[in-house]
């Protein structure tokens, strides 16, 4: 029978993780605290003024993807997001990944605003949605699409960077 022999993990390592860990778990409280908050104080389907033609508070519920696509088929969305719950769990938690400080942080920005999503798609059957820049007229979002947006431009730069 052989034995598996798992390295020690340094120092370094276990920060990461717990940094990463950390980081994850504030983005889904964040998300979901700042969700459920623009949906029972302001309303689906309703609207608030934030700072005027600035931001605005605009609250609904999105089956699809980015812009709304595919917004017949909830399920795709909720696939996609399990698979990237794998995938970047192993990026952002496996502390023995070969990846650069960027990159992890990164991929935990995306794990936890995947999470943050799919939390809605199973609980609520649709994400919530409420940040409307009125100046630039763009989709209507949330923190954990920001999270994920912040994770992928990290690790677009960990790409070009060395290890560390």
């Amino acid at each position: 029978m052989a034995l598996l022999i798992i390295p020690a993990r340094t120092m370094t390592q276990k920060a990461r993780f717990l940094l990463n860990i950390i980081l994850v778990f504030l983005i889904v409280v964040l998300d979901q605290v700042t969700k459920r908050t623009a949906l029972y104080e302001i309303g689906l389907g309703e609207s608030k003024e934030f700072i005027p033609g600035v931001i605005q508070f605009v609250v609904f519920s999105n089956t699809g993807g980015a812009f709304s696509i595919f917004k017949e088929y909830p399920i795709i969305f909720k696939i996609i997001g399990l698979i990237n719950v794998f995938v970047f769990s192993y990026f952002a938690l496996y502390p023995l990944t070969p990846v650069n400080k960027l990159v992890g942080i990164g991929s935990a920005c995306i794990l936890g605003g995947t999470i943050g999503n799919l939390l809605d798609r199973f609980l609520l059957g649709a994400v919530i949605d409420f940040l409307d820049f009125e100046f630039v007229k763009f989709a209507v979002f949330n923190l954990a699409d920001v999270f994920i947006d912040i994770g992928v431009i990290l690790i677009a730069i960990g790409c070009f960077r060395k290890k560390n």
